[in-house]
């Protein structure tokens, strides 16, 4: 430079000018080196300037590509060379102490002021944006994260802008839109999507549009910031010809590029297809398992009918005089009988029970004749095996409550025959006694025997159908495994319950309950032994299904009579 010419840039007056500024200003010669540096230049570039010695701006600003780490070529001498000026790069600074500066920076031409365009050095505007480019590279790192979770997202996602035209979508949405981002943007959604009612007129302009749920949600969206809405529908894209159940949610949000409307599509065509094929398998088997109990119901009916026959005309012979060994015959045919038929009525019990058409009675009865009698029958069976047999305290029993008396004595059966099945020595006991849960009085009642007892695993399968504690081909105890599945049916119809406490070897003590309704008498009067099916044609039974053995009896007699008579 020459000297005349350094009067106009003395450090003095740059001093005045330039000292306070917070961006960094160097001036330099044609050879790019330093004249003058304000304090923030210094600061920036991280030196101290020392009398006599005028070090290279190249050498105080050594650029790189602070991604890349690359070196990067002098801007300064770039500027003074081509006599205009030049900028840096976005990722371009230096690296101060191992950390990486980003800098801003315009390099820049000094003119001779008489015009004629001669070059006398440079000069450096510089910034550090460090922080600026931080917070940007943030920026820039939430936005590609933001973007691969949208277009991985398995919800798709389509973006519109207020007019309702779409100009973002990813890929699950054009899954199920079956189209290409470049087919669909800047289109109306029902456009993008093909939907039926826009191919005439376009989305918006047929006559379904109005009712359209999706373009009313997006109207509202656009029209209301706080707007949020989901819906279901279906809607038949025409490139697959094919109609599907969408499930959509439409909201506002705000952008650099102003409002946005975001719509939210998840196919459940799938999900609506397995639902319908699991009603259809739902309804097919309930179809199924009704006939089933129409099936059992009816057969049951059809074979007690017989079946009580065969019993009468049994027990008519027994009486006639017979040998030891025709006795013997006679019981086995007539205790075959009565397994068979007590497997038919368990069977005929557990398909009322299944399809909810057993009807409990609520009608006053007698409590102690009720145990008194089914106490009798069992001590005699205890005593003809050499069992001892415990018997109820009715004493402290009131004397008439409301219930189900053929229910509670078919549940008192079940466990006593339980008991008497699995017990060969020892005894067997019922107590009965007052109590009460959930502040509701209940009438308590305890079976229990000395018995083979029961396992606590085998105790899970109890009261299931069809179930044994010893199922095996080879089992000591015969039953058909229904009847304490009824009795737990039974019980809960009736607002009770029942619990079990056994042990292998040490005997088990089945306990149920059930609500005591005290009453002052009774409603009806049982009449002996009941038979659950009118066994004879033109006999009369009961509503419930009962007859009187002695009627059954005198029908059986008539019968004989007549066929001797027949006889020639």
């Amino acid at each position: 430079m020459m000297e005349e010419d350094m009067t106009l840039f003395s450090p003095e007056i740059l001093q005045g000018f330039l000292g306070g500024i917070g961006d960094g200003f160097m001036l330099t010669d044609l050879e790019g080196r330093v004249l003058y540096g304000n304090r923030a230049a210094k600061e920036i570039l991280g030196y101290a300037e020392k009398p006599g010695e005028r070090p290279l701006f190249s050498e105080l600003c050594p650029l790189v590509d602070v991604v890349s780490g690359q070196p990067f070529p002098d801007p300064l001498a770039q500027a003074v060379t081509e006599e205009r000026s030049v900028g840096l790069a976005k990722n371009i600074g230096i690296l101060r102490d191992g950390q990486p500066v980003f800098l801003s920076a315009t390099c820049s031409p000094i003119k001779a002021p008489d015009g004629s365009g001669r070059v006398l050095g440079g000069s450096v505007i510089l910034r550090d944006v460090t922080r600026m480019r931080g917070l940007e590279m943030k920026v820039e790192s939430d936005q590609r994260y933001m973007r691969a979770v949208f277009s991985a997202a398995g919800t798709g996602l389509c973006i519109l802008n207020a007019e309702g035209e779409v100009v973002d979508i990813n890929e699950a949405a054009l899954s199920v839109m079956q189209t290409t981002y470049e087919e669909c943007v800047g289109l109306q959604f029902g456009d993008a999507f093909r939907c039926e009612n826009s191919l005439e007129h376009g989305c918006g302009h047929g006559k379904a549009c109005r009712h359209c749920p999706v373009r009313n949600h997006i109207e509202a969206a656009a029209a209301d910031d706080s707007f949020s809405g989901e819906f279901a529908m279906s809607m038949r894209n025409m490139r697959t010809n094919g109609a599907l159940w969408l499930k959509l949610s439409v909201s506002q949000t705000t952008s650099l590029k102003g409002k946005q409307i975001i719509v939210s599509i998840v196919d459940e065509s799938a999900r609506r297809e397995y639902e319908a094929q699991q009603e259809r398998a739902r309804k097919a088997a309930e179809e199924a398992s009704r006939t089933k109990t129409r099936f059992l119901s009816n057969m049951s009916h059809e074979l007690r009918t017989p079946l009580n026959g065969m019993l009468g005309m049994l027990q008519l012979a027994g009486r006639e005089p017979l040998t030891g060994k025709q006795q013997v015959c006679l019981d086995n045919a007539r205790q075959c009988a009565e397994d068979l038929l007590h497997l038919i009525n368990d069977i005929l019990d557990f398909s009322k029970l299944e399809s909810g058409r057993m009807k409990l009675e609520q009608s006053g009865f007698d409590l102690p004749q009720l145990l008194q009698r089914i106490c009798a029958i069992y001590r005699d069976l205890a005593e003809s095996r050499g069992l001892a047999m415990e018997l109820p305290d009715t004493g402290r029993l009131p004397r008439f409550i409301r219930g189900d008396a053929l229910r509670l004595r078919q549940i008192l059966h079940n466990l006593l025959s339980n008991a008497l099945k699995f017990t060969t020595e020892g005894k067997i006991s019922l107590t009965v006694c007052r109590g009460e849960r959930e502040k509701q009085p209940v009438l308590e009642c305890c079976v229990g025997d000395t018995g083979i007892g029961i396992s606590e695993a085998e105790q899970k399968r109890l009261f299931h159908a069809f179930t044994q504690v010893d199922s095996s081909p080879t089992r000591r105890f015969g039953g058909s495994g229904l009847g304490l599945m009824i009795v737990q049916k039974l019980l809960d119809a009736m607002g009770g319950g029942i619990r079990v406490e056994s042990a292998p070897g040490k005997g088990s003590r089945f306990c149920f309950w059930i609500p005591l309704i005290e009453t002052d008498r009774a409603d009806w009067e049982p009449r002996g032994q009941e038979v659950l099916m009118n066994p004879c044609p033109g006999l009369a039974a009961g509503g419930d299904g009962t007859a009187d053995v002695s009627d059954l009896m005198a029908y059986c007699r008539e019968k004989l009579k007549k066929g001797k008579e027949e006889t020639p």
